[in-house]
């Protein structure tokens, strides 16, 4: 017994013996700062990456053919652009349910690779993320994923074998037909969620329906097809992305349903035989360079604006106000939109905000985030049904608060046009900014000038209080501005001014 006991262990051991050495592979082969993995320097085979990794920034070289698998420990949070892209050798991924955020290309041209699941809390995959993997046949999606880049699954074999209308959990994510004519199924309640962009670039199309059930439409879901001529979105939508129109050269006419709070930027950019757009009175945001031709730059972007349009809408709606302010022709064709009073009694508060700031830090190869609390003098107006109050802030204590960020934008004014300017560049202080100018409550006038950004007009609902000399301060909504300039606003145990993401009309 003795004998067959040592047999099977000399057995054993060199059967471990011959095992790949990548297998195990050393904690020398890989360059690990503080948690984070810039790269690995092994000699391949199947690789395990150590668990005091928590966020990955690189690994192998471009186009590696040494690697044939990876194993991602659960300790892994963040995978960041392009950190396995050309792993020409993997055939077959499992990322961790730890992993909630996977970059821009992060897996682009892995082509062996032939399956993924992808982990059940991803919050974000970026653009191209997956993309050019052709032997891609196996795809793991999670119900939650919040949000998707352009392209993430472009050029793989799973994508064109999902059919005419691919959709995963309700969520149209591409579009595999022909016709001219397209009418989507029922049952999508999201369009592309900016997957692949959706029917982007489909020349042929001219007409598109969009069923009731659909509440969101990606960015530049539409974008480029130039034949369009005719949309019909549905009644139950709430988020219609930036730029889903551009460049429709053929669209003549559009309906935005009742429930839209905005008109992300560039939406209509380049729609030169647009003629009628209907605005719901829900709409209380035009973004800049939503209705241009194009674009030059003069000492700043300068949008060139489209002509001839026609906006149709309510009386006192900031359709209204926008297409005013823009020289079109406005049609007063549905029920009046309930505005703040012109006048009345504006009330004193303060307000604290947690003003977040990513950078990035060369040295350690991180993303940082510096959070500082910022207090604004407000003044509020208050809802004679329900007795809430609104806050209204000072523009620029708002520009002096995120100066210096990724969102910073400057403050002008064009006494002779009556025109408050708004660019993307450093704010110039006036010294007015952050000091308490009134004190108790205090007589207001609804803003009723011109807000302009790139040279086009953006709606900004504004109060205005006038001091003892006659000096007038303007007050806003922050969100309104956060969706404007285009930082997030969010509510994080307390209102957070967040400068490195977007706006999103999410709480």
């Amino acid at each position: 017994m003795k004998k067959k006991a040592l047999s099977i262990l000399l057995a054993l051991t060199l059967c471990l013996g011959l095992l790949p050495a990548a297998a195990l592979a050393a904690d020398s082969d890989f360059v690990i700062q503080n948690g984070v993995l810039l790269s690995y320097n092994g000699s391949g085979g199947h690789v395990t990456i150590p668990s005091t990794v928590t966020e990955i920034r690189g690994f192998a070289n471009y186009m590696d053919t040494t690697v044939t698998g990876v194993t991602i420990p659960s300790s892994v949070k963040k995978i960041g652009s392009g950190s396995f892209q050309g792993l020409l050798e993997v055939t077959e991924l499992t990322i961790p349910d730890s992993v909630t955020y996977i970059d821009s290309y992060a897996f682009q041209n892995c082509t062996k690779l032939e399956s993924v699941r992808l982990p059940r809390h991803l919050d974000f995959l970026g653009s191209y993320a997956l993309g050019d993997c052709p032997a891609l046949e196996s795809v793991t999606l999670p119900q939650t994923i919040k949000n998707m880049g352009a392209g993430v699954f472009e050029n793989t074999q799973w994508v064109k074998t999902q059919g005419q209308f691919p959709t995963l959990n309700g969520i149209l994510y591409a579009y595999n037909g022909g016709s001219s004519n397209v009418v989507v199924p029922q049952g999508v309640t999201r369009i592309a969620c900016n997957f692949e962009e959706s029917f982007a670039e489909y020349s042929n199309i001219t007409s598109i329906t969009i069923p009731e059930g659909v509440t969101e439409i990606c960015p530049s879901a539409f974008a480029s097809c130039v034949a369009l001529k005719e949309i019909k979105l549905p009644s139950t939508l709430q988020k219609l992305g930036s730029s889903a129109f551009w460049g429709c050269t053929s669209l003549e006419s559009v309906t935005i349903p009742e429930g839209i709070t905005a008109l992300e930027d560039q939406m209509f950019w380049g729609c030169t035989a647009l003629k009628d757009v209907t605005l719901p009175a829900s709409l209380t945001s035009i973004d800049s360079l939503c209705f241009v031709s194009d674009s030059r730059y003069n000492n700043g972007m300068v949008g060139i604006p489209l002509t001839g349009i026609t906006i149709h809408g309510a009386e006192g709606s900031a359709a209204q106000r926008y297409a005013q302010a823009a020289g079109y022709t406005f049609v007063a064709d549905q029920p009046a939109a309930g505005l703040p009073a012109a006048s009345g009694t504006a009330v004193p508060a303060t307000q604290t905000v947690k003003v977040l700031s990513t950078e990035y830090n060369e040295a350690l190869g991180v993303d940082e985030t510096v959070s500082k609390d910022v207090t604004f003098y407000c003044y509020a107006l208050r809802d004679p049904a329900t007795g809430y109050l609104t806050n209204y802030v000072k523009l620029r204590d708002v520009a002096q608060a995120i100066n210096g960020t990724s969102h910073n934008f400057n403050v002008g004014w064009d006494g002779a046009a009556g025109v408050i300017t708004l660019s993307g560049e450093e704010y110039q202080p006036n010294g007015s900014e952050m000091i308490q100018n009134f004190t108790g409550e205090q007589a207001y006038t609804l803003g009723t000038f011109t807000v302009k950004m790139y040279g086009e007009p953006v709606i900004l609902d504004s109060i205005v209080l006038t001091d003892q000399n006659g000096g007038g301060y303007t007050y806003v909504k922050l969100r309104d501005i956060g969706r404007v300039i285009d930082f997030n606003v969010a509510w994080q145990d307390g209102i957070v001014i967040d400068t490195w993401n977007i706006y999103s009309d999410a709480d």
